[in-house]
């Protein structure tokens, strides 16, 4: 029986679900496997009954307010170089001689330790440059960037590297997206679609799920803020957003999810819907006329792929967030708020601009593109190559 070991990226929820929907496919196949995670990855993963080996954590510097701090992430990581040689012995520890074929979700420790042990390896990713939104400093944007270069020689070691997002032009992460001019690269380079739950090319009676949840029933235009991202940047985002929204909620029928985070009652009498946490989120995004969220690029093709015009609030200083939501605003089919704009004014304009048919329409092209697309497929056929050459 063969054997796949999954190291996931454990910062916020994206890389963890995806490795849900691969993992379920592998038990399907009869294959067996481990995975490794850390951080709300490694418990997002427990959630959904998935023993997870626990790795060393890395993560990014934030402020009190919730900004991306290059500082804080300076100070939090300045054993980087030591934790990824922790996280490379755990995961030399994992992958045994009975596994067959190591997948990374941007994980380098996993690549590095595969190719240590002649493991051939498949990384999944969605970002392959980083780039840095720093107006101080020149000199640390370029020292910075400059050593992100190294990790991207690691992946660039894989067998084979599986872009888990829409080909251009549709690509939502195409800002750091950029490979290297050279053919054995591009040989190895693949898009293959957003990996996200398998329910979203289901078909759905909208109007059940109204019933069920009791939202839509009334005519107005139904708002689903979705909470997203690592913990402190979406308690931030919590607290500044529940507020206003409890403003809005007799133009628009609003519903708030928060990722499993508590949310303090409103503190008068409101029409908000509060879920702290649903098992199926989408479920929600179906019944939605626009979607409020960060940028990420998981969050943001789960929810294109159902066709919804998208408002996107960036993590401050997140530069790949910033690049997403304006690629996905370039298409027409979302719009990008700064969160220090964020207010009741900025807030109805911007949801009443997303409300015009032009952004359902081009929101729609993603939908259609989702649909052509099969990347938990394409990911069994690449173990079962990397399989069949082994075999040979």
């Amino acid at each position: 029986m063969p054997k796949i070991h999954l190291g996931v990226c454990g910062i916020g929820f994206g890389h963890a679900s995806r490795a849900v929907q691969i993992a379920e496919a592998i038990k399907e196949r009869g294959w067996g496997f481990s995975i490794s995670s850390y951080g709300e990855g490694l418990e997002y993963l427990k959630r959904f009954g998935l023993d997870v080996y626990k790795v060393p954590e890395v993560s990014y510097g934030v402020l009190h307010e919730g900004k991306v701090s290059i500082k804080m992430t300076i100070f939090k990581n300045i054993l980087l170089p030591v934790r990824v040689l922790e996280q490379t012995s755990y995961e030399l520890s994992l992958i045994d001689k009975d596994t067959d074929v190591v997948i990374s979700d941007t994980r380098a420790s996993t690549v590095i330790a595969a190719k240590m042990l002649g493991k051939p390896v498949l990384t999944i990713l969605n970002q392959f440059n980083v780039r840095i939104l720093y107006p101080r400093y020149r000199w640390v944007i370029e020292s910075l960037e400059a050593a992100s270069y190294l990790v991207g020689w690691i992946w660039l070691r894989s067998d084979r590297i599986l872009i888990a997002d829409y080909p251009p032009p549709l690509t939502i992460s195409k800002e750091t997206l950029t490979f290297p001019e050279d053919t054995n690269v591009r040989r190895k380079v693949k898009y293959i679609g957003p990996i996200v739950e398998s329910s979203v090319k289901k078909l759905v009676d909208v109007g059940d799920l109204r019933r069920k949840y009791g939202i839509g029933l009334d005519g107005k235009p139904v708002i689903l803020f979705k909470a997203t991202g690592p913990f402190y940047e979406r308690q931030m985002l919590i607290k500044k957003m529940t507020p206003i929204l409890e403003k809005l909620d007799r133009e628009f029928e609003v519903v708030v999810t928060s990722g499993g985070l508590h949310v303090d009652s409103p503190k008068r009498e409101s029409n908000l819907r509060i879920y702290e946490w649903v098992e199926d989120p989408l479920e929600l995004v179906r019944i939605s006329d626009v979607v409020i969220t960060r940028a990420g690029q998981t969050t943001l093709a789960k929810i294109l792929a159902l066709g919804k015009p998208v408002l996107m609030i960036p993590i401050p200083g997140h530069a790949e967030q910033y690049g997403n939501a304006s690629s996905v605003e370039e298409n027409n089919a979302g719009v990008k708020l700064d969160e220090e704009s964020l207010n009741e004014e900025t807030l109805r304009e911007t949801l009443n601009r997303l409300l015009d048919c032009k952004f359902r329409k081009n929101a729609q092209r993603y939908s259609e593109a989702f649909k052509l697309s099969n990347p938990i497929k394409w990911v069994l056929e690449e173990i079962e190559l990397i399989l069949d050459k082994a075999d040979r």
